[in-house]
Formats: C-alpha cells, structure tokens, sequence
C-alpha cells in the first residue's frame, strides 16, 4: 500500500463522485487535487476574511463544488476546471444538497422554516415549508421531504422534474431522524428519534406499509440500512439484537444477538516488538472458541452498522463491547467472526468490489477482514498519525484516512484473496 504525504489542518476531504478529483479545505480555503498524482488543479478562497465555510458539496457529475457560509448567508457554486467560473445564493442556511441533476441546488434555511430549490441554468426558485429532512431516490426521479406541520410528522413525494407533490402521508412519528430509499426505490425507510422504537416503511404510491416496534417505553433505534442489493434491512438499538426485516413479506426474520458462540472465529489485535527491525509489530492471533470478552456496565447497543458490498456479509459494533467488531454472515444468519481491537472501534467500511472490511481504531494503523484473513497495516510516518476515519473512492483504487486535523491519501491494492 502507498501513501501520499500528509494533508495538514484539513477539516474537509471527499473524494468527487468520478472518483478523478479530491476536496480539501481548511475552512475558508478550498484546493481541489487530481487522485492520482495530487496536482492541484483548482483553489478558491472566500472574499471575506473572516468567513467559515460550514459545508461542502460536490454535485453528482462531479463538475460543482456548493460552498455554504451560515454566518454570512450566502452559498457559492464553483467550477471544478475552471479556476474564473462563480455563482452565488443569498440564503439563510442550515444544510444544502445537490439535485441529482446536477443544475440544481437544495438549500434548507435557519430554523427549517423553508426549502428552496435554486436552478443554475434559468435561475428559477421553487419554495416548500415546513422541511426536516431531504433525501432523493437512487434512480433521481423523486424527493421525499419530511415535514412538522401542527406538532405532527409528515412525508411528502415530489417529482423532480417539475417539483409537483405526488403523494402526501402521516408518519405517525413522534420526531423524524432519518429517511432513507430503498436500492430499488420501492420502499422508503422512516426512522423515529432514538428515545422512541419506531421504524416505518412506506411505498411511495401507496402509503405505510409496515410500522415495526418491537418494544415501547424504552430507548429506539440507533441505526438503520437498507441492503445494497437484495430486499432486506437491518435494524441496530439500544439492546444487544441484530434485527433483519425482509422487505417482500415486511415481516422480522431473525434477531441475531451479539453473544460469543463456541463455533465463531475470533482474531485478536496483539503487539510485539521486533528485535531485528526494532519495531512494534501488530498481528491478529485466533483465540480459542468459546472464550469470554469483557462487557461495559455503561454502554449498550448497536451504533455502527454496515451491509458488505452484495449484501453477504453485515458488520457491527457493540457497544457493550466497544474493543470488538462483529461480522454476520447473511447467508446462514449466523455469526462469522469477530475482531478484538486494543482500542476501542472507531468506524469501519466495506470495499464495494470486493468482501474487505476495513476498520480503524483512533491508533497508527488500519485493518482489514475478509473471510479468508485479517492484517494490520501501519502508517509509514514519524509523526503519529491516528486514523479515526476511513472513505473510500467510488472506483475503489484509494482510500482518504482521517486524523483528526489531518488527512492523508492511500492507495491500496485488494481483492478477496488480499
């Protein structure tokens, strides 16, 4: 694997959706940067000196940047390739997003009073009230919009070639967190507020289809995905069960507990010295089946949580176990292995064309699981570089590895044989 140089002072670094080109900022400086040799090709500074810029959007060709400046009320559309190209929106601002045509920007104002919908090419504006949250499906064709109107939640369908409302339903929640589509646009997925169990699927055409609440009066849900690939979502709370839905009978299949059973494989994180190299050595040792793991008394559920790339396999963390990850095969419901860290687990990824888990810890080093193997890969600096974030490239050939105020560039070569 090599390595770029380090970025420092970073506090902005995505890939573009063509994966050509990398963002970076420091807060009111943006420098755009080719992947593969790390020219810079672009840069742009605020006009003000004292302006923050709060949040970063490429558009989904990947030729805009959206700059927003809540402090200053104003937004600012760059051209990737050229340097001299600028557009500006005067808004109140707490979020924006691309449209997923890339002429148009969503912008939802201070206190969600409103959305608006600004037009790059004919300058046009269409307004909505009352917004929460956005989120468009994967073929572009709509936007759902959740909205409070009279101390009650709403979802609305909108069309976006004309931004007509298709369809208007309740969704008897008690504070929307999140929604999301389904891979194939059938269902939409609304998560209530982590102090209330409630996940609702609602077809687009035809309202709530399904109100899943296994319990009331207790803490709800932490995290919730919809597979890739196949018709199945995944459900993390604040207990210890993994909760599978199946979307074509939109009834639970299984609860997978996260408890250590004597035939799973469990590779632990262990250092040594070197003598030759003189060098802390990391290598992961299986141990033996059936052997206990320490549990928090203070935390409890499951607040990370991600479906491999064909939907195979599902990677989580347990709080209660907060040192471990553990990773379900999905063919059998079953648990395949876990990987006992030294630190604690600070967010891992699935490579999206091949079966590698790569999850870091907050120390000097990456790690990677496939079912064939685990490794540890150290990070070749002097100065300490902790990784607490992992992003990967659309088409797979690099990584971004976060510190946190640094950023460097990794080019890993993985398949599933590693």
């Amino acid at each position: 694997m090599n390595f770029s140089e380090i970025f420092p002072g970073v506090v902005f670094a995505q890939f573009a959706p063509n994966s050509k080109f990398i963002v970076l900022s420091n807060g009111t400086r943006v420098i755009v940067k080719e992947t593969d040799q790390l020219q810079s090709i672009n840069f742009t500074h605020s006009q003000i000196n004292d302006a923050q810029i709060q949040q970063i959007e490429i558009s989904p060709n990947s030729e805009l940047i959206a700059l927003s400046y809540p402090k200053k009320g104003y937004i600012e559309i760059r051209k990737i390739d050229d340097i001299n190209w600028c557009a500006k929106i005067d808004d109140s601002i707490e979020t924006i997003q691309w449209c997923p045509d890339s002429i148009q920007l969503a912008v939802i104002s201070e206190f969600q009073i409103k959305a608006s919908i600004y037009n790059l090419n004919n300058k046009n504006v269409t307004h909505f009230k009352n917004p929460k949250q956005i989120s468009f499906s994967n073929n572009g064709r709509f936007m759902v919009m959740s909205e409070r109107k009279d101390a009650k939640d709403f979802i609305g369908i909108y069309s976006v070639r004309d931004w007509k409302l298709l369809n208007y339903q309740p969704s008897d929640t008690l504070d929307i967190a999140v929604l999301q589509w389904s891979h194939n646009d059938s269902f939409i997925g609304v998560q209530d507020t982590e102090l209330n169990f409630r996940l609702n699927i609602h077809c687009p055409c035809q309202g709530l289809q399904m109100k899943f609440e296994p319990y009331s009066y207790s803490l709800g849900i932490k995290v919730s995905r919809f597979a890739n690939q196949s018709d199945l979502m995944a459900v993390g709370a604040n207990d210890e069960k993994l909760r599978i839905i199946n979307l074509l009978t939109l009834k639970q299949i299984t609860e997978l507990e996260h408890k250590i059973t004597k035939d799973v494989l469990i590779y632990k994180e262990e250092e040594y010295s070197d003598q030759y190299s003189q060098r802390v050595v990391t290598k992961f040792t299986q141990m033996e089946q059936g052997c206990k793991i320490n549990l928090s008394k203070t935390q409890n559920g499951i607040s990370l949580l991600e479906w491999s790339y064909k939907d195979d396999y599902i990677a989580t963390k347990f709080d209660a176990m907060q040192n471990c990850v553990f990773i379900w095969d999905m063919e059998l419901l079953t648990l395949k292995a876990i990987m006992v860290q030294i630190l604690p687990v600070r967010s891992f990824t699935w490579s999206k064309n091949s079966t590698t888990l790569t999850v870091c810890t907050g120390s000097s080093k990456i790690f990677f699981w496939n079912p064939t193997c685990t490794s540890a890969c150290d990070m070749p600096f002097d100065k300490n570089f902790h990784v607490v974030k992992i992003d990967w490239s659309t088409d797979q050939k690099s990584m971004l590895l976060f510190d946190k105020s640094d950023v460097v560039v990794a080019y890993p070569t993985l398949d599933d044989s590693f």
